[in-house]
């Protein structure tokens, strides 16, 4: 660089934020969100930024409406928005559930710019009337109930010819002919969701012809060039039979999600699609059976009532998650696929062992298992059936007595929390390097053993109200145990063997003088020890060289405490009125010692390491 080149870059003055170009404002605005981030308000910054915002169209074309705890503040800046910029929007998507507000509906129909809308609010002739100036619409959301009839559907294609987009759900008054004749107006229509009688009310007198004009309407789309634009079809309360719906999904060429509720007439499901991604059903009491083959099918929900069903099989190479509820009647399930990682099973009691163990080894992709009841008193999942899992969950209804897991991928396993399992006696667990042992609700535990390389988190009985009785506790790891905290548990057998733990908290247990020695003496390398409110003990000696923090705060039965420890740091035994303290055998003077929290004192130390002070009245 010469010499002038260099003073002219060293004279040059910085340009002010203001100074920049509206194409660079658009670039910078446009990171923000127009709701969430308050978009507005930057245009009482200047003029400039005013003016900015008033005519870039780019920063309004998506208003996504999701009111939160300040529900004012959000429908205020929606009402600015819509006032101010509502003539560039092109997307205005509502929350389900969320209110509309009359003045708020009353700028929707000003926004002629628009091409989707997303609106929780019931249709009727009066709503059709009020939005026929939004011509420019190519997709559209529709809640009919037993407000929109088919004289309303003519009404809409004709005020909205642009559509390309249409969803239908709960149009409880529409008619087959009432529904084709809407299709064929509008000559751009691409892509049709239909959710036939969704939330149907059954105690109302008009619901019984509702169901069978449900039927009329999903039996004639499939003869028409219409069938192959669904995309998303719902069926509840919908009187077809197991051919008509092989027939109605066969036509449905590029259908990619359905779902199946409450149709009695159906006593099996078979169902063969190139284009089906998700499935679900529940409620289908007659169901014997389900077969389904989908090339492309990805997710699979068989969910409660299905009361009848015994055997399920699935042949989906791309299927990722399957969900099954077998209602504690299911015997037999197949599942085929290369993808498959997320399995989660519950009310399978009359589930064959042999099928499920079959089912495992087809599906080694497998990497998280949510297991409820099966039919095993003892179940054993080990490397061969299971190759490639890092997560099991229990769930609530669980029923074995003993679990056995052997898996070197195991990385996370833990209990539901909701529900308590009361019939899991014996835990074992063999892994190489375990992120995290969670394991909570389970009032009939007696033996928890624990064997793996490392493992980076253990908690037992946390934030429970009832004491768990342990015969035996044992964890082993061959490197390391990062945190290990019991909660509330009485062990009458504790065994912590590794060379080096982190942080160790017992809780509130119940742990004999004679037990906790022994535990101590297999790990004499931890860092961080919490003995807060185990108030039996009377006398314990600790030699841990690498011993820094060690809290005894509530220990009301211990009378001597013997210490070996050069590294600590800081010592509690706050509200512990009788104890001696002794270092090296030799007892001290506690008023005269340093990092001590003194037997009058109530201060608590957290769980953190290293840990946090708190005090408490």
């Amino acid at each position: 660089m010469s010499s002038m080149d260099e003073s002219i870059y060293y004279t040059t003055p910085l340009r002010h934020i203001l100074d920049l170009p509206d194409e660079l404002l658009v670039r910078i605005f446009g990171y923000f969100q127009p709701v969430e981030d308050q978009l507005p308000r930057l245009a009482l910054v200047c003029k400039k930024w005013h003016h900015v915002l008033q005519y870039s169209g780019s920063l309004w074309r998506v208003l996504n409406v999701s009111p939160g705890p300040n529900a004012h503040i959000h429908y205020s800046l929606i009402t600015t928005i819509l006032k101010l910029y509502g003539h560039h929007l092109y997307k205005l998507v509502w929350r389900e559930n969320s209110p509309v507000y009359e003045n708020i509906f009353a700028l929707v129909k000003h926004l002629t710019s628009l091409k989707l809308l997303r609106l929780p609010i019931l249709w009727n002739s009066v709503v059709v009337d009020s939005l026929q100036n939004l011509g420019n619409l190519e997709a559209v959301h529709i809640n009919g109930g037993y407000s929109l009839m088919d004289t309303d559907l003519e009404n809409i294609a004709r005020y909205f010819p642009k559509l390309k987009e249409v969803s239908l759900n709960a149009c409880w008054c529409i008619t087959s002919s009432g529904f084709v004749t809407f299709c064929r107006a509008l000559e751009n229509l691409k892509n049709v969701t239909l959710k036939i009688n969704s939330g149907l009310p059954l105690e109302d007198a008009r619901s019984e012809e509702s169901m069978r004009e449900g039927a009329r309407i999903v039996l004639a789309i499939r003869y028409t060039v219409f069938a192959s634009m669904v995309g998303v079809l719902c069926l509840h309360f919908v009187p077809v039979e197991m051919d008509e719906l092989w027939d109605i999904v066969n036509k449905m060429t590029n259908l990619k999600k359905l779902s199946i509720s409450n149709c009695e007439h159906l006593h099996g499901i078979r169902l063969v699609s190139n284009s089906l991604q998700k499935l679900c059903l529940f409620n289908l009491w007659n169901v014997l059976f389900v077969s389904i083959d989908g090339t492309d099918l990805r997710s699979v929900t068989i969910d409660a009532g299905l009361e009848s069903m015994e055997h399920v099989e699935i042949y989906a190479p791309k299927l990722r998650r399957a969900v099954v509820n077998g209602s504690n009647i299911l015997r037999t399930l197949g599942i085929r696929s290369k993808k498959l990682s997320l399995l989660d099973l519950c009310n399978c009691e009359e589930l064959e062992m042999s099928s499920l163990r079959d089912m495992l080894k087809s599906n080694p992709s497998i990497v998280c298992i949510k297991l409820g009841s099966l039919s095993q008193d003892s179940l054993l999942l080990d490397e061969l059936i299971i190759p490639n899992l890092q997560e099991l969950c229990l769930l609530g209804d669980f029923a074995c007595e003993a679990l056995h897991v052997r898996s070197p991928t195991l990385r996370l396993f833990h209990t539901e929390s909701e529900t308590d399992i009361i019939t899991l006696n014996h835990v074992y667990i063999t892994a190489n390097h375990l992120c995290k042992v969670a394991l909570v609700g389970m009032p009939a535990l007696k033996t928890m053993t624990i064997q793996c390389v490392s493992v980076d988190s253990i908690e037992l009985n946390l934030c429970s109200d009832d004491q768990l009785l342990l015969d035996s506790c044992v964890i082993q790891a061959l490197g390391s145990i990062g945190f290990l905290r019991l909660f509330d548990c009485k062990l009458n057998l504790l065994s912590v063997s590794t060379p080096l733990a982190r942080t160790v908290v017992l809780y509130r247990c119940h742990v004999s003088d004679y037990v906790l020695q022994m535990a101590l003496n297999g790990c004499p390398n931890i860092s961080n020890l919490n003995l807060e409110k185990c108030r039996n003990i009377k006398q314990i000696s600790i030699e841990a060289p690498p011993l820094k923090f060690l809290n005894m705060f509530d220990c009301r039965d211990i009378h001597k405490l013997d210490l070996d420890c050069p590294e600590l740091i800081a010592l509690n035994i706050g509200q512990c009125p009788n104890v001696r303290l002794y270092i090296r055998g030799i007892e001290q003077e506690l008023s005269s010692m340093t990092g001590v929290v003194l037997p009058s004192e109530s201060v608590r130390w957290s769980h953190d390491f290293p840990p946090q002070v708190y005090m408490c009245s």
